[in-house]
């Protein structure tokens, strides 16, 4: 399993469009960390990430709150990306302990409440 990981400069698991790196961390423990690709694009950000996530050969993306929009988690599902849901941010070291100790689960579905809508909302 590759696990893909958003983290900011201080080492903290964010959603897609806040955190600076796109972490692959490969089966065997090997980690690389990409500038997030998010950062660069003004529509589809979460998109692009996903996509090079995937390129990357990630199976599973690390999903605080507001992680993915509708349109990015269909295509997610669809590439059967799987999940590891965090309730919120949390840093990157304390997800690593939390793995090791089997205390978060992998799933194929995130909570419905935490996908945002893919139409920007107007005021």
């Amino acid at each position: 399993m590759t696990i893909a990981i958003i983290v900011n400069d201080e080492e903290i698991i964010t959603p897609i469009t806040e955190g600076t790196v796109l972490r692959i961390v490969a089966q065997d423990g090997t980690i690389q960390d990409l500038r997030n690709p998010a950062l660069d694009v003004t529509e589809g950000r979460r998109g692009a990430a996903l996509r090079l996530a995937i390129e990357k050969g990630a199976t599973t993306f690390v999903a605080p709150p507001e992680t993915f929009c509708e349109i990015s988690y269909v295509k997610a599902q669809s590439e059967n990306i799987q999940f590891y849901h965090l309730t919120n941010n949390i840093s990157y070291e304390i997800f690593t302990k939390a793995l090791a100790n089997r205390e978060i689960t992998l799933s194929i579905t995130l909570p419905e409440a935490e996908i945002l809508s893919s139409v920007p909302v107007t005021k």
